[in-house]
């Protein structure tokens, strides 16, 4: 495990495992291997038209994920090791489970990994980490909460951001592992089909979530790395 001294925020995700096809693919893709919190060369896709830095510069620096509580300060009269050990309980009390199938969508200019149908199982657990570990949040500075704006909030979503810290809770949250930035739309839908095809064989096959992953910030680079896994009960 890392020294937790190095990293500035924590965060609850969803990361597919280090030996599964997605992982290697985005590992490469991002440019930044999560697991190792490593930098990783980009592969060389000739039918790609644009420099995949570019593509993926913003969301690069969380390596590939599902968002299960966003990024927050430690609260001030918490541990890591007492964060450690709810997410340990928590995980013991949700069984493993199975997205029947994904695929790839347009949301917002940017293109992201989602379940074809809504699926309760993952709302279920974004929502049991949300709730179980939200005394483990530090209320976001103003600064953070203006930046979490930037997008237009509808009403519940600025409800949640006051509440939760984080607009896309609850009723508002959708999974999605992100594969790029906001891009043009003629970029973007080039870049759709360049993905399509890299992950024909991940897009025909669920998506079986076994696990949840504790990640921190380094605060010398601002990168996401995974300190400890937590597997779900059988």
């Amino acid at each position: 495990m890392r020294t937790l001294d190095n990293f500035s925020r924590f965060a609850v995700y969803y990361v597919p495992p280090k030996s599964d096809h997605l992982a290697k693919f985005a590992a490469a893709w991002f440019g930044w291997d999560i697991y190792q919190g490593m930098k990783v060369n980009y592969p060389k896709l000739h039918d790609l038209n644009y420099h995949i830095k570019e593509i993926t510069s913003i969301p690069g620096k969380y390596g590939l994920h599902g968002t299960l509580k966003a990024p927050f300060f430690l609260a001030h009269d918490k541990t890591i090791e007492e964060l450690r050990l709810s997410m340990s309980l928590l995980a013991r009390s949700i069984k493993k489970f199975e997205i029947p199938s994904i695929c790839l969508r347009i949301i917002d200019e940017f293109i992201a990994i989602v379940p074809t149908s809504q699926n309760e199982s993952i709302h279920s657990l974004a929502k049991k980490c949300l709730e179980d570990l939200d005394s483990f949040r530090e209320a976001e500075s103003d600064e953070i909460l203006n930046k979490r704006r930037s997008g237009r909030l509808s009403t519940s979503e600025e409800h949640n951001l006051l509440k939760w810290g984080y607009p896309y809770v609850l009723d508002d949250f959708q999974f999605h592992l992100t594969m790029t930035g906001k891009l043009p739309l003629k970029v973007c839908r080039h870049v759709f089909s360049v993905l399509n095809s890299e992950l024909q064989e991940v897009l025909n096959a669920p998506l079986f979530i076994s696990k949840i992953c504790l990640v921190g910030e380094n605060k010398m680079d601002g990168k996401f790395g995974v300190i400890e896994e937590f597997s779900l009960v059988d």
